[in-house]
């Protein structure tokens, strides 16, 4: 009987492009656009330079461009630069933690570096999703792994990543468990970086070591068979003895896959996925009661600060913004909305916010459905209780839609593309399946 990590690879190896129904190719489209889009935005922001500089430092040249800016590199360092771009604005999707900024990075500077077509390349993506879900089942979303310091991004991501280059580069079974394996071990992210451009760091890692896993597998690097299952693999360093079962990972294989069911969140915010529902909860009451922020008294809400993905009560910068749920409640509070404007360093800064952010009271909850509840206080003692079950973008329940999508994917591309790229590099995206060479894609993700 073959061991958990080679029965996920060979599904891997087995399935086609025939195989996979055509609303998971649809979906897969949907998820490539709204990664290029947030790795685009991020590519406008000065601190993207930091990575170019260090190429520059290294002297590094190459066959592959990394989108935004058309560097010039090497395949390994591509991916590792597209992952960074996917990933630090804060506005990639979340599966929980966060599959396509360790998926598409790679998979664009592999289409770069070897002929891949629009169909090899959706195949390989659908199938890297399914191994990055079953890894986050088999951890139970993985939870625990970031109370203890483990970001998944940066491990799960890092399998992942093996398995998609694995897909493309056509190795065989053996090596494809072998390049599992070299990934498995090479795997890293401490959530204390949650809030920093760690968190970039932790995609572009993974990105880049998944598709160097499989380079060294090809020419017959060897590893343990067992890297995620054994006594002493990835789930027990992350987990502990006993804390996981191994076989969900491998069960039900393809039925559904992993992208349609439980499928994996679209963020119509820039901020962290896990405080969504408490935003559209605000962004309701604001709505219905007309509330403005002059008005408030206080807000009480469970901060959860004892939460890596919470904790920054009092953000000095943008990103540490982004994973601060009292920020998001005060700027909804102010402004009646939350985009990427928000998050401008200059109003992290602002004396009014900072004002505001003083409103937003820790109230704990005890833990369950309710812990998402807030309720707004007004000065004239009025009090606004609300609660959401499924936060706007939630794959099942609430999803966004092609046209929200698209709407996305415009407003954060124009941040760096002139119309008529944006344009292109829409159409192709959305008709990839038709794509011969993805060459034309990249050429279109370049200003």
């Amino acid at each position: 009987m073959q061991n958990p990590t080679k029965q996920l690879m060979q599904f891997v190896q087995d399935t086609t492009y025939a195989d996979i129904p055509e609303n998971v190719i649809a979906l897969a489209k949907k998820h490539l656009i709204d990664c290029v889009g947030s790795a685009l935005a991020e590519a406008a922001i000065p601190r993207s330079r930091i990575v170019q500089r260090y190429f520059d430092d290294i002297h590094t040249t190459g066959p592959c461009r990394v989108i935004g800016t058309g560097r010039k590199t090497t395949l390994d360092n591509v991916a590792f630069a597209n992952g960074i771009l996917a990933h630090t604005i804060c506005f990639d999707d979340s599966g929980p933690s966060h599959p396509s900024a360790t998926v598409v990075p790679g998979l664009l500077a592999m289409c770069e570096q070897y002929e891949i077509s629009g169909k090899e390349a959706l195949t390989a993506q659908v199938l890297a999703y399914d191994v990055f879900q079953r890894l986050n089942a088999v951890t139970e979303d993985a939870w625990e792994m970031r109370v203890r310091g483990w970001h998944p991004t940066g491990f799960f991501g890092t399998v992942t990543g093996a398995a998609q280059a694995s897909k493309l580069m056509g190795l065989t079974l053996e090596q494809a468990v072998n390049a599992v394996g070299i990934a498995a071990t090479t795997g890293g992210g401490l959530s204390q970086n949650i809030g920093s451009m760690g968190m970039g760091l932790h995609a572009g890692n993974a990105s880049r070591n998944g598709v160097v896993a499989a380079h060294l597998a090809k020419w017959g690097f060897r590893v343990d068979p067992c890297p995620l299952e054994g006594k002493f693999g990835l789930m027990d360093a992350l987990c502990g003895p006993g804390q996981y079962d191994i076989s969900v990972m491998v069960e039900d294989l393809g039925k559904p896959f992993r992208l349609y069911e439980p499928g994996i969140t679209i963020k119509p915010y820039p901020n962290c996925w896990a405080h969504h529902k408490v935003y559209d909860a605000v962004l309701q009451l604001i709505g219905r009661y007309k509330i403005k922020a002059d008005q408030v008294e206080s807000v009480l809400v469970d901060l959860q600060p004892d939460k890596p993905t919470y904790r920054y009560l009092e953000p000095k910068t943008d990103l540490e913004a982004r994973y601060s749920l009292a920020y998001g409640i005060a700027v909804a509070l102010m402004d009646g909305e939350i985009t990427l404007k928000q998050y401008e360093e200059s109003r992290v800064r602002d004396p009014e916010t900072a004002k505001m952010l003083r409103k937003i009271k820790h109230a704990p909850q005890k833990r369950g459905d309710d812990i998402n509840a807030v309720t707004i206080v007004m000065k004239d003692t009025s009090r606004y209780t609300n609660q959401v079950a499924y936060s706007k973008g939630h794959p099942q329940k609430n999803p966004m839609s092609d046209k929200e999508v698209e709407e996305k994917y415009r407003m954060l591309a124009s941040m760096l593309l002139p119309a008529s790229r944006v344009e292109q590099s829409f159409k192709m995206m959305q008709d990839l399946e038709s794509v011969g060479d993805m060459h034309a894609l990249i050429d279109s993700l370049i200003p």
